[in-house]
């Protein structure tokens, strides 16, 4: 896939910056502040979101109905206090998507305007997505006031679908086009969570730490995969932004699984709640569930949000369970999500962390939380890879 790759001059100011990032039901949370005077914007930091999103103070096209919409404890980006702030309608028309994967069948309306975003030291004005709220959030208000969206960028796009980073970069605001991830997950090595400065996670913006990088980072350019639009991410108007490898093999131990043949395979980077539990075909599933003897359970709090069954397991043979292993395009390199890591123990039961999507073989799969235990990730937005790494503890 094709970056837009733009012309740019880097500041000699210019430096990265280590987003401390805070684990949630939805997926990670980092602080951005926008506007003049700044207001702080805690947002759901979402690698498959092609902008920044921000609740403001709209509801059904109406600035004064907030709370119509919006609970009275709802963050909010109250856009009438910036003085930065700028419309760009005649730009940018609204857009409405429905179904989308934040609200599904409910609409998800924005507006588009420009303002000042603030990441760690770096400011740049970026186009922004002011949502134009359509229905009634008032009984379920979120823990975060915008999504901060870190999609790859394509030639064809212009700045009403471009990752804010990536705006933010293209202005010479990041010194390197790299946003990298780690995870300090309950159960590493790292009990002190020390490599992540005590936090859930670091997204790093601008460049990323070569010190957590055991061995080197191998580099996969990402592909253009449309059935995310059929069987993940189901939008209307269809979003194909996403940072997708292809998946060449899947195996569970040394018993290698079938992969679906008509439309090939699909990884697709998500560090959201979508990126929780192993991802595996049905069929694999199948496969993995007869080698661990597992049972059927039913459980009031899953370990992921996906719609297939689970199962739980012996504890005491955990141990003995095949790794998942998967080879993408490009390498021969073999990576793996050990037991302990997609067995997770849920009410002192422990459970098949496995999150499955279509039928049959295997088409795709969101290649997350789980996946990214022990992992270093770089994206990178010049030239449209994503490079894995063991991380260094």
């Amino acid at each position: 896939m094709v970056s837009a790759n733009p012309a740019r001059r880097r500041p000699e100011k210019a430096a990265s910056y280590d987003l401390p990032l805070t684990w949630s039901a939805f997926g990670f949370l980092g602080d951005v502040s926008i506007g003049t005077p700044p207001q702080l914007v805690t947002s759901f930091v979402d690698w498959t979101w092609i902008n920044q999103y921000v609740f403001t103070t709209t509801c059904q096209g109406d600035p004064e109905r907030t709370y119509d919409c919006f609970a009275k404890d709802q963050a909010i980006f109250n856009q009438s206090l910036s003085s930065s702030f700028r419309d760009q309608s005649t730009l940018y028309p609204s857009r409405t998507w429905n179904p989308n994967h934040f609200f599904f069948y409910e609409d998800l309306t924005v507006d588009h305007a420009s303002d000042i975003e603030t990441v760690g030291s770096s400011s740049a004005r970026i186009t922004l997505q002011a949502a134009d709220q359509q229905f009634d959030l008032r009984d379920d208000p979120y823990p975060f006031a915008g999504v901060y969206g870190l999609s790859p960028v394509f030639k064809t796009d212009n700045a009403s679908t471009q990752s804010p980073f990536y705006q933010a970069w293209s202005s010479g605001a990041w010194p390197e086009p790299f946003v990298a991830f780690h995870y300090c997950y309950n159960g590493s090595v790292d009990v002190s969570k020390s490599t992540c400065k005590g936090h859930d996670g670091l997204q790093t913006l601008g460049g990323y730490n070569h010190s957590l990088i055991d061995g080197h980072l191998l580099w996969y350019d990402i592909v253009f995969f449309p059935e995310v639009n059929n069987v993940d991410f189901v939008y209307e108007p269809a979003i194909y932004n996403y940072w997708t490898l292809n998946v060449t093999r899947l195996s569970l131990g040394d018993q290698v699984q079938s992969l679906n043949q008509s439309t090939g395979a699909g990884a697709v980077l998500d560090h959201a709640s979508y990126g929780r539990g192993a991802p595996l075909s049905i069929n694999a599933y199948k496969e993995l569930v007869s080698a661990t003897a597992a049972t059927s359970i039913t459980l009031d709090s899953p370990p992921n949000n996906g719609n297939q069954s689970f199962y739980q397991v012996d504890c005491a043979n955990v141990d003995t369970f095949p790794p998942i292993r998967y080879q993408f395009g490009g390498s021969e390199r073999v990576w793996e999500i050990i037991p302990s890591n997609y067995v997770e123990v849920v009410n002192d039961t422990c459970v098949l962390n496995v999150r499955t999507l279509g039928d049959g073989d295997f088409i795709a799969g969101n290649f997350g939380e789980t996946f990214a235990k022990d992992k270093y990730i770089v994206l990178d937005f010049e030239k449209n890879r994503v490079g894995l790494a063991d991380l260094k503890l």
